[in-house]
């Protein structure tokens, strides 16, 4: 989910119905709890906080910091590698929250693109047999 859609009351709305979800956050969301500061951390550092009804908060400074929200995450971490500009490789630290959102992000725009695609070629006149095919 986009930083512009998600907050924290609907995190803990999509919990109790037993939908799970992460996304990215804006840190100055109402509910978004004070984390550390950006001149302390360095890239790979991870902040975070768990609230009492399982919402978790987490900063990870990559070249910039990036917050993120999750009603399913832990606090685990795995390690990634990254590409250099000279073309080494590092490994990097990564909470879960970040591999996860990264790996399904933009899952529902695929679908859109393609519905978009097929309705621009072909038979102007029998555009719309196209989109009933598809769903």
């Amino acid at each position: 989910m986009g930083n512009f859609f998600s907050s924290v009351p609907l995190f803990k709305c999509l919990k109790t119905k037993n939908i799970y979800a992460v996304g990215t956050i804006r840190p100055d969301r109402l509910g978004f709890p004070k984390l550390i500061d950006d001149k302390k951390m360095k890239p790979g550092d991870i902040d975070y906080q768990i609230s009492d009804q399982g919402i978790s908060f987490f900063k990870w400074k990559d070249n910039r910091s990036v917050h993120f929200l999750s009603n399913y995450h832990g606090n685990d971490i795995c390690k990634v590698q990254r590409r250099l500009k000279d073309g080494t490789k590092i490994d990097v630290n990564v909470p879960i929250v970040v591999k996860d959102y990264n790996g399904h992000m933009g899952e529902l725009i695929k679908p859109t693109c393609y519905v978009l695609f097929m309705i621009g070629t072909g038979n102007r006149k029998k555009w719309w047999h196209r989109l009933f095919l598809l769903w």
